[in-house]
């Protein structure tokens, strides 16, 4: 018996096998009904919440209109509790313009996580700023409570992040520095 011979039938099993995985799953899809989930608009007439029934408070947010933060980030608002009901969850897609800064601030007791998606960002931390933290699309930030941050855009390019903060209403506490 030839190692050729034993791949081919190896190979021919593993298809065999995955085909079997494929039609199983075909029809455990068909089985599963659909719902029909009605759309209600609850902030603006472009951002949607979708709230779906008798389901213990699933929600869907589509935000299309972004807001500029009290630390003077745009952002669209995604979860949190005014939109979704949340109460100790706020998430949000940052958008940062070639060049632009957000106001040094703190999040006095909420810690915050940040995805860069795009782009390179530069974040001074501290109250004084003299901390430099570099940037670029796929890292992961996480800002403890309580630290001084200021997020800036250092490429020719939009940043765009998603940031995740353990507090329902992500402005609440945000304490801008006194001095910029």
């Amino acid at each position: 018996m030839s190692w050729d011979w034993i791949f081919v039938r190896t190979c021919s099993a593993l298809s065999l096998f995955t085909l079997i995985a494929a039609i199983h799953s075909l029809e455990a899809v068909q089985e599963v009904q659909a719902h029909t989930v009605e759309t209600t608009t609850d902030q603006t007439a472009a951002d949607q919440t979708i709230s779906v029934p008798e389901s213990g408070g699933v929600t869907t947010v589509r935000p299309n209109t972004p807001v500029v933060t009290r630390q003077q980030v745009q952002l669209f608002r995604g979860i949190s509790n005014a939109t979704a009901g949340s109460q100790q969850l706020s998430m949000n897609r940052i958008i940062l313009p070639p060049n632009a800064k957000g106001l040094r601030h703190r999040h006095k007791d909420a810690e915050t996580v940040i995805y860069l998606l795009e782009g390179e960002a530069r974040t001074l931390i501290g109250l004084d700023g003299k901390i430099v933290l570099d940037n670029k699309a796929g890292d992961f930030i996480f800002i403890p409570a309580g630290v001084w941050h200021q997020p800036m855009n250092v490429s020719g390019s939009n940043v765009i992040a998603i940031e995740a903060r353990a507090d329902a209403d992500d402005q609440s506490n945000v304490e801008i520095a006194p001095q910029q």
